[in-house]
């Protein structure tokens, strides 16, 4: 075997490696891990563009594989339509250089789709409907964190309210898992797309420049954030859960559209890479500073802050 070949072989056994690692990491870290296994579609996607089609399939394969072996032949089948499909999906995407919109749309899509087709079998398997699996999941989640404050030292009679405000935040996370969830697709889809296409070789992307993070949505989807917000405040209850579902997948949508204008004009200003690593790191601590950005991309349909250009100097 030729010395490119062992390296090859190395760096895709490494990336399936690495998906491995990130799908088996949400269940042994309670919080960080699940945003952590968002990116297990990653490291499949580079091997993709990388190798090629026919590789990525036969590393999907194997560390779905690895998934079953050590967590089981539902966790399996769980990846590769979790996961799995979203990774080719994705990396198509970057293959055909499709615009960053459609791509995440799409790779939204699948995320989607492949967890709606997770959940029916999950459901078809204990022998109910997807809402009832779904509220078996959240009273054993409830549970779970009342025996954690008990071990905690939390005493009984503090324990009663907290069991009554679990069961209000199960009605809350039922009545919102749609637009959440979507949201959710959204951001991690973004996540891997941009990351994939930061670390693709130059010979996947054409020109061989670092893509940008840029992200324009069309001017005629302010038309659906009015409308989620105006059946929010009907008052009607099936009207007031779409618009509040709705106004979550926009909010996304404009929250990366903010995003984009901030990472615009910081290549713009020049400015340090450690500026863009502490606005990432405070839009997690101060969740005003997430509205904000979302407010920027929102109202860049009147301003248009990326056309505006910067003051020239006096002696320019």
């Amino acid at each position: 075997m030729k010395e490119g070949s062992v390296g090859r072989f190395v760096q895709g056994a490494a990336l399936c490696l690495a998906s491995l690692m990130l799908a088996l990491v949400g269940g042994m870290i309670p919080v960080a891990g699940s945003f952590f296994s968002l990116l297990t579609p990653l490291p499949l996607i580079l091997l993709s563009l990388r190798g090629g089609r026919v590789v990525a399939l036969l590393g999907v394969c194997a560390v779905g594989i690895g998934v079953g072996g050590l967590l089981g032949l539902g966790h399996a089948w769980f990846f590769y339509i979790q996961f799995g499909l979203p990774a080719m999906v994705l990396a198509e995407a970057i293959r055909r250089q499709w615009a960053p919109e459609i791509s995440v749309a799409v790779g939204s899509l699948a995320v989607v789709g492949g967890a709606l087709v997770g959940l029916f079998i999950l459901a078809w398997g204990a022998g109910g409907s997807i809402l009832d699996f779904l509220t078996h999941r959240l009273d054993i989640a409830v549970r779970d964190a009342m025996e954690l404050y008990a071990k905690m030292g939390v005493s009984p009679d503090e324990v009663g309210p907290l069991v009554g405000s679990g069961e209000e935040m199960r009605r809350l996370l039922l009545t919102t898992a749609p637009g959440l969830f979507m949201a959710a697709a959204l951001l991690s889809t973004s996540a891997n797309f941009y990351l994939a296409k930061k670390g693709s070789s130059p010979v996947a992307v054409s020109g061989g420049l670092t893509p940008v993070f840029t992200w324009s949505v069309p001017d005629w989807l302010v038309w659906v954030f009015i409308g989620s917000a105006a059946l929010l405040l009907s008052g009607l209850p099936i009207a007031r859960e779409i618009g509040f579902n709705g106004l979550l997948v926009m909010m996304t949508v404009y929250f990366l559209q903010g995003l984009a204008i901030a990472t615009f004009w910081i290549r713009r200003l020049r400015l340090s890479p450690f500026v863009g690593f502490l606005g990432v790191a405070l839009l997690f601590l101060q969740p005003l500073l997430l509205l904000l950005v979302t407010l920027v991309g929102l109202f860049d349909i009147w301003v248009v802050f990326r056309r505006h250009s910067l003051p020239k100097p006096p002696d320019a």
